[in-house]
């Protein structure tokens, strides 16, 4: 069963990319509540784009699955500390778009669910599955709606699965976000902690 092409733009129309192949086979869609992922959101401005109690709609893929098309020079990099995540994202308009490790011996991608466009005749919520997990919810601000945690390691042996897949067809390290050198296509910007700080509540 072949998956569906999604668009993926920026919210100025200046970067696009397409996530290929997109299927709940080929990925999983979770919401992650953890205080990084707000932290991260602030700092870009996109708090609006969280999910009630501050929940980020995250669809977890292998970078192989990634295009970039349009306005590749706007893409930028932030990482909340030197070991953080390699958080990608739109710099001419501070969009979210991807975030992955810091190297390329894991095949794991998250796609910021806001981010993706598909056209009006596409049904998003069917072509990325229904949530299979929703985490740190520890880390919610308090307020409704109310929230249950569930499918961390199962969300986990999702990854592992893609991965394992990823290096038996030899796709593990393909990636646009890296050169053959493993090395990250921009440098990313890292917050200080005085900066990190300031951006949590």
């Amino acid at each position: 069963m072949t998956g569906t092409n999604v668009p993926l733009k920026c919210k100025c129309g200046a970067f696009e990319a397409v996530l290929n192949d997109v299927s709940p086979r080929t990925g999983s869609h979770i919401h992650c509540h953890c205080q990084d992922c707000q932290t991260a959101a602030r700092v870009l401005g996109a708090e609006e784009q969280l999910l009630p109690r501050a929940g980020s709609d995250i669809f977890h893929t292998t970078p192989a699955q990634l295009t970039l098309t349009k306005g590749q020079e706007h893409l930028a990099c932030l990482r909340l500390s030197p070991r953080g995540l390699m958080r990608w994202y739109a710099g001419c308009c501070n969009t979210p778009m991807f975030a992955t490790m810091a190297h390329t011996k894991l095949a794991f991608m998250g796609v910021w669910v806001p981010s993706m466009a598909p056209p009006p005749e596409t049904k998003l919520a069917k072509v990325i599955g229904k949530v299979i997990a929703v985490v740190r919810t520890q880390d919610a601000p308090m307020g409704s709606p109310s929230l249950k945690e569930y499918g961390f390691n199962r969300a986990g042996f999702h990854v592992l699965a893609r991965h394992v897949s990823a290096l038996l067809q030899g796709r593990a390290r393909q990636t646009p976000l890296f050169d053959a050198e493993g090395a990250p296509i921009v440098k990313p910007r890292v917050l200080s902690k005085e900066e990190r700080l300031a951006a949590q509540k």
